[in-house]
Order: structure tokens, then C-alpha cells, then sequence
């Protein structure tokens, strides 16, 4: 009688068993499915080394151009990559024969990388090398390729306080316009004041902007301009002073409360502001430097300047392809300078010492590593590892990018007959001697030992047991 509570179990079919297996296995592909871990395609989804993407749209400024950069799935970039406010992404530019990178912040809301654009603003720099480029020669329907986002120049409520004062000079505010943009869409959640610095009225960027952000923020983005060329109602005059950043701490919020203040701008301006910071008397964990572009040796550099600066030098770089090039090197440059102006491929980001990507092993030489931009690990400078993009030759030199020194290896079987019967005995004769030494330490310390095992027994297998050890 058939168990009513299987009425509902088909029949199963065990007839045969190993001759269906074997069908089976004899139908299934050779190689095995390929599978990759959801934790893996989101890393490459988050931090891809490359993406594809096409200028879409031009906006001309004063002295600066935006670029509306769009995913271009026909190179393979379906989707870019979000990213935090106030991060930024690399350009990887070919002009003239040489090789270079340029980090750029992104000036638009985190939430347009899921419509597939980013948009970064570029300044014509009077000695740009790059901008010069990019302002000058790229057009609407150009490809470029970009790196992801990078940088640590972000809002994050675990390390910083709620009220936010961002210091920017030129186009050092577009990381601001990002975080403006993303705490009017809900994206971030905290209180920014910005302090934006110019020359004059008419070179503020983005000003119409900014303005716009400022009304649509329920009070949580403020923006106030300090002019150093130009005295205009409603404007700051002069330079962004420690007086002025305490004026507008009053006006936002209360001064017993904790703030973090961000600086996004040149390396003059940095310097100046180390020293108006300090009257602040802000706990060094609450301020933050945006640390990306070229470092500029200046007067904090002159001893190295004054010695150095005529001296031009060889630079020989090693790859990972196992190619070696002599190139010849400014010492007023840095080396991934020299390395770029020489057409070689050089790995590099934030070109600011701080993301490490450049990591090179210095091989011989002297270099010059100026302390503002000092933020290698203990190890790699025990070890001589160098960030190339914050580095100066002080003599001829020799690097290892991105790959390590060939190493000599002597294997067992490769040397010489000789050499090893000669270690063989070398070893029985170490281990013999050590046997012997130990048994006459037991014998001595323990004279009764000789009643039990006899010597010449205790002797013979200590000195047994460690040559089979020792070979």
C-alpha cells in the first residue's frame, strides 16, 4: 500500500544511473563555468584602472572651459564609475611624443555618474603644459580615457564635523561646486561654508553657480568671496584671512561648536594658509588639504633651488616590460616629469605624493624629497622607495618603475657536483659534532645514565639522530 503522504512524489527513474552520469559529464563543456565573485565586480564597478569616455558638451568661462564627459560603450565603458564629492579623475593625455597624466576634479553631483557623465573643470594655466592642450586642441565627439574616481578630499561624517569650511582659490572650487550639488540632492548631509577666493569680480568661476546652489540648500551651503585685486561692495577685499573665516564662523554657527575646514586651491596658497590656520588653534585632524597636481618647488625649496637648479642629469628607468632607457632629467623637475617628457608610459594619479600609485624603487642615486609632500610609508623609505611625481634628481640615477630588481637565483641542482658533496659532509660533520656534544651533556649531567644505556649506544645515536636532522 503506497504511503499516503507521498501521493504527491513523482516517480523517480533510478534505473541506469552511472550511464546517465556519464552522458551527462560527456555533454558538458571542457572548460569550467566561469564565475566571478559579486564582491570582485563591484570593486572593478567602483575602482576600474580605465574608463572610456566621449566629451559630450563645452561650457567656455573666463579663462577655463567644463567638460561634460559621457560613458562610450562602443570602447567598452557602459557605465562610469560613481564616485564621493570632491573627488577627481586622471586624464591620460598623448601630445607632442609625450606621455602624461592630469588629475581634474569632478564639479557635478555624485548622482550624475548614474546617468552615465561627469563634468570637470579645466583653467588655462600660463605655463600649463596640459591645460594649455585640453582647452586648445580636445572638441565635442573626442575620446579620452580617465582613470576612476580617486582621493581622499571628501566629506565623511566618522572624521569630520558637521559644520564645514571650505577654503577654494581659482579652480580649487570645483570640489565644492561637487559637495554643493550633492548636499541640495540629498547625497551629503552636512553644513558648508565656502570662502572662495580671486583675483577680481570677473574671474570668479562659476559664481551664477554657486549663487544658484546657495538659495536651493535651506541654508546649508553658504558662499562668501574675498577679492585681492579688486575692493567691490558685497566682496571681502584681500586674502582669506584666519579674521575672516572666524567673521563667518559667527554668522553660521556657534564658535564653541567643532568644525573641519578643507582648502582646495594652488601651493601659494597653501602656504599662506598653513600660517592663518594656526591662529584658528584647530586640531590637525580637522583640517584637510586637497592633495592632488603638480607640486611647485618654491621658497621653502631655495637651498635645493639655489644648488641645484642648472644641473640636468641622467635618469636610467627600468620597466616592467624589461626595457632600460637613460633619459636625462632637470633637477628642478620631477622625475616622472622627465619620464613623461620622454615618452615613457609612467604610472601616476594625484601627482601630489599622497596616493602612492607612482611608487618607484630607487635603485642609485640622490634625490630630493621636498617635506610638504613627504607621505611615504616608514618601510619605503627604509627600503628606498620614491613617489617619482614628487621627487628631484640631485645626481645621475637609476629607477625601477612599477616592476622590481631581477633576482639571481642559484638553485640546488644547478651547482656544481662539488659544491654539493661539499656541503653534504660539511653538514654530517656539524650534525656528528653536535650528536657527540649532547650526549656527553647528558652523560655529565646525568652520571646514572650510564648505568641504563651504555655510552658508547648513547653516543651513537645522538650523533645518528642529528645528521639525519641536520641533512
Amino acid at each position: 500500500m503506497k504511503n499516503k503522504y507521498l501521493n504527491d512524489v513523482p516517480d523517480v527513474e533510478v534505473k541506469d544511473i552511472v550511464s546517465k552520469r556519464q552522458k551527462v559529464i560527456s555533454e558538458a563543456a571542457d572548460s569550467m563555468p566561469k564565475y566571478e565573485y559579486n564582491a570582485n565586480v563591484l570593486a572593478k564597478n567602483l575602482h576600474p584602472k580605465v574608463q572610456h569616455v566621449k566629451i559630450t558638451d563645452i561650457e567656455d568661462l573666463a579663462d577655463a572651459k567644463i567638460y561634460t564627459l559621457c560613458a562610450n560603450p562602443d570602447l567598452g565603458t557602459k557605465k562610469l564609475a560613481y564616485f564621493r564629492a570632491g573627488q577627481y579623475v586622471s586624464l591620460f593625455l598623448k601630445i607632442d611624443g609625450s606621455v602624461l597624466t592630469r588629475p581634474y576634479s569632478i564639479c557635478s553631483s555624485p548622482r550624475e555618474a548614474f546617468e552615465g557623465k561627469y563634468r570637470i573643470l579645466v583653467k588655462t594655466k600660463a605655463d600649463g603644459f596640459a591645460s594649455k592642450y585640453i582647452n586648445e586642441e580636445l572638441k565635442v565627439g573626442d575620446s579620452l580615457e580617465i582613470s576612476g574616481p580617486e582621493g581622499f578630499f571628501y566629506y565623511e561624517g566618522l572624521r569630520d564635523a558637521e559644520f564645514v569650511y571650505g577654503l577654494a582659490g581659482g579652480s580649487g572650487i570645483s570640489p565644492f561646486v561637487s559637495m554643493a550639488e550633492a548636499i541640495c540632492d540629498g547625497t551629503e548631509d552636512f553644513n558648508l561654508t565656502i570662502i572662495y577666493g580671486s583675483r577680481n569680480s570677473e574671474n570668479i568661476l562659476l559664481k551664477e553657480k554657486l549663487d544658484e546652489l546657495s538659495k536651493r540648500s535651506n541654508g546649508k551651503v553658504k558662499v562668501f568671496y574675498v577679492l585681492s585685486d579688486e575692493e567691490k561692495d558685497g566682496f571681502e577685499y584681500g586674502f582669506i584671512t584666519a579674521d575672516i573665516i572666524r567673521k563667518y564662523q559667527n554668522d553660521t554657527n556657534n564658535a564653541d561648536e567643532k568644525y573641519s575646514v578643507f582648502v582646495c586651491g594652488s601651493q601659494a596658497m597653501y602656504d599662506y594658509l598653513d600660517g592663518e590656520l594656526i591662529k584658528l588653534n584647530i586640531a590637525k585632524k580637522y583640517i584637510r588639504y586637497d592633495a592632488y597636481g603638480e607640486y611647485e618647488l618654491g621658497e621653502r625649496d631655495s637651498e635645493f633651488i639655489n644648488e641645484f637648479k642648472e644641473s640636468i642629469y641622467k635618469l636610467t628607468v627600468v620597466t616592467n616590460d624589461g626595457k632600460e632607457r637613460v633619459i636625462d632629467a632637470k633637477a628642478t623637475e620631477s622625475l616622472l616629469v622627465a619620464m613623461e617628457r620622454a615618452g615613457i608610459k609612467a604610472p601616476s594619479k594625484c601627482r601630489s605624493g599622497e596616493c602612492g600609485f607612482c611608487r618607484s624603487k630607487l635603485v642609485l642615486g640622490d634625490v630630493f624629497i621636498p617635506e610638504k609632500v613627504e607621505k611615504r610609508r616608514q618601510y619605503d623609505k627604509l627600503t628606498g622607495y620614491i613617489h617619482p611625481c614628487c621627487t628631484y634628481p640631485k645626481s645621475d640615477c637609476r629607477i625601477l618603475v612599477n616592476c622590481e630588481e631581477p633576482r639571481v637565483e642559484r638553485k640546488v641542482k644547478d651547482m656544481k657536483k662539488k659544491e654539493r658533496t661539499m656541503g653534504l659532509v660539511m653538514s654530517i660533520i656539524m650534525s656528528a659534532a653536535m650528536g657527540a656534544l649532547s650526549a656527553y651533556l647528558v652523560l655529565k649531567g646525568n652520571p646514572k645514565a650510564m648505568k641504563s644505556v651504555p655510552v658508547p649506544m648513547m653516543y651513537i645515536s645522538n650523533i645518528l639522530l642529528s645528521v639525519t636532522v641536520g641533512i
